[in-house]
């Protein structure tokens, strides 16, 4: 299942980095998430990596990203992503 603009607002200014989580309440088996970049956009490249997932005794998947402001400009973004399928 595809997801677009998720989350709060985060603005990165070029080298900064931001640290999502995100969870469905149960294990939805493989996901990717990257920066939902908005506009206006000053040049910035945002890097997804470091994708990463915990789960809970419960059955509970929490999945994690970083997103890397790349430069040159600054940029808000939210996730965006989905699984694979």
């Amino acid at each position: 299942m595809a997801f677009n603009n998720v989350g709060a607002l985060v603005f990165l200014a070029p080298g900064q980095t931001a640290f999502w989580n995100y969870s469905y309440g149960d294990d939805h088996g493989t996901q990717f998430a990257s920066a939902d970049v908005k506009t206006p956009n000053q040049g910035a490249v945002h890097l997804a990596d470091q994708q990463r997932k915990e789960k809970d005794n419960n059955g509970v998947a929490t999945y994690f990203v970083n997103i890397t402001n790349q430069g040159p400009g600054g940029c808000f973004h939210n996730l965006q992503g989905g699984g694979m399928s």
